[in-house]
């Protein structure tokens, strides 16, 4: 967990539920870094001709049938890099849709980079991705009621690194990730 002075402490009316002593409360921002994607000019060929850079969008989101994401349906350059406000991700990063829609999520398994209608992920600590994956879930509807706007809602970034949740030690981490994925095809059958 990383100290930033910028994000605020949590108040125990932000807490939803009770957990453990041996658990804390943390605030999204104070576990990696919050990064946001862009679009590369379109018009431009260079930028997205003969790509290799994975670029996603929430429509790439929308049929993914797994928690994890190697690419989408396009490609950007080195140049589409460079010259854009997109960034490029590092593997087991969370990306997480931020508008249209709040809550398309996954997992990277390789370097990739989002449009801007993503905040993304990269963590301090590789070894949390999976059980933040299952959390962000959890949190889902908490980031959906703090989004604002009119024609579509979305939550920043500054607001989204402030969700809150709760954070066991790395091997309880472990242990509800296992229960987790043992429960899920049963759920489906």
């Amino acid at each position: 967990i990383k100290k930033d002075s910028q994000l605020p402490e949590i108040t125990e009316e932000e807490k939803p539920f009770d957990i453990p002593d041996s658990w804390n409360w943390v605030r999204i921002g104070q576990l990696g870094e919050i990064i946001g994607g862009g679009t590369p000019q379109t018009s431009t060929k260079k930028y997205w001709q003969d790509g290799t850079i994975p670029w996603l969008t929430p429509a790439d989101m929308s049929s993914l049938k797994d928690k994890f994401i190697t690419k989408g349906n396009r490609m950007i350059t080195q140049d589409g890099l460079s010259k854009s406000s997109t960034r490029l991700l590092p593997k087991n990063s969370i990306i997480y849709s931020t508008r249209a829609p709040i809550g398309y999520i996954g997992v990277t398994l390789n370097e990739l980079c989002t449009n801007q209608g993503f905040k993304s992920l990269a963590f301090i600590n590789e070894a949390i991705v999976m059980y933040m994956y299952y959390a962000l879930i959890q949190r889902t509807p908490d980031i959906q009621k703090r989004a604002s706007g009119t024609t579509f809602k979305e939550i920043s970034g500054g607001e989204f690194s402030l969700t809150v949740v709760p954070l066991p030690p790395l091997a309880e981490q472990r242990r509800i990730v296992t229960k987790i994925e043992e429960i899920i095809p049963l759920i489906d059958q």
